[in-house]
Formats: C-alpha cells, sequence, structure tokens
C-alpha cells in the first residue's frame, strides 16, 4: 500500500526542538567530568526536550498525511500514545479536544487550516435580503 505525503507549509518547531535536544545531550557528554550524578541529571533533562522534539515531529508527520499507525509504527510506540502527545505539540495542541488528545478529526481540521492558510474564511451570505421575504 503506496502512503500519500502532502506538502503542507507548516513551521519547523519539530526541527528547533530536535537541535535544542542534541544540544543539551551534546553539553551533558562534554561537561561529564567523573561526575556520574550531574550526568544523569543533565541526561535527564536533555530526554525531556527529546521527547518534545519527538512530538513536534509527529505532530509535523501527521499534519503531512502520515496516519496515525504510520507514526505508531516509525516511533516505536503503542498507536493509542500518539493522541495525546500530538495534544501536546505546539503544532496540534490548538486541534486538541478537552482531554488534551488530538484524534483524526483535529487532524483533519489541522490539515486543511494548513492547506488554505492565507486564504480567507468561508462566511455566510443569504441568498436573499431580509426584506424580500
Amino acid at each position: 500500500m503506496q502512503m500519500l505525503h502532502y506538502s503542507y507549509p507548516m513551521t519547523d518547531e519539530w526541527r528547533n526542538s530536535a537541535e535544542q535536544a542534541v544540544s543539551e545531550i551534546r553539553a551533558a557528554i562534554d561537561e561529564s567530568q567523573g561526575d556520574a550524578e550531574q550526568t544523569v541529571r543533565r541526561l535527564s533533562e536533555a530526554s525531556v526536550r527529546l521527547n518534545e522534539a519527538l512530538n513536534e515531529a509527529m505532530a509535523a508527520a501527521a499534519i503531512s498525511g502520515a496516519s496515525m499507525r504510520s507514526i505508531a509504527a516509525a516511533s516505536g510506540l503503542a498507536p493509542n500514545s500518539i493522541p495525546p502527545r500530538l495534544g501536546r505539540s505546539s503544532a496540534l495542541a490548538p486541534y486538541a479536544d478537552p482531554s488534551g488528545t488530538v484524534g483524526a478529526e483535529g487532524i483533519a481540521v489541522a490539515r486543511h487550516h494548513n492547506r488554505t492558510q492565507g486564504t480567507s474564511p468561508m462566511a455566510f451570505k443569504p441568498r436573499r435580503k431580509d426584506s424580500e421575504q
């Protein structure tokens, strides 16, 4: 089965998050001079940034047309763990439901908004004037 890939304009938030995580990992490695506890603390902080970057990358993949199943397979995570992670991403947080998860409907709306970025929203226009009724 061939997967369709769409090209929607989106931010590079995932790239910024990933670069920040890599920077923190490198700093933790460079600064670890025998102090194991400090190294653990720094790597733990970096893993938080890495998870944020993963959430942003998964959101970018979802907006680009990837299914939640394929995102779960690519990330090695359970499929039911993807919607809450998408809800924590900056790209899809506005589309999350009250429980903080982003489902198929939220992704579809986000894709539509990205595809139609720069166009005016649809507005109701009555067919006839009130005086003609």
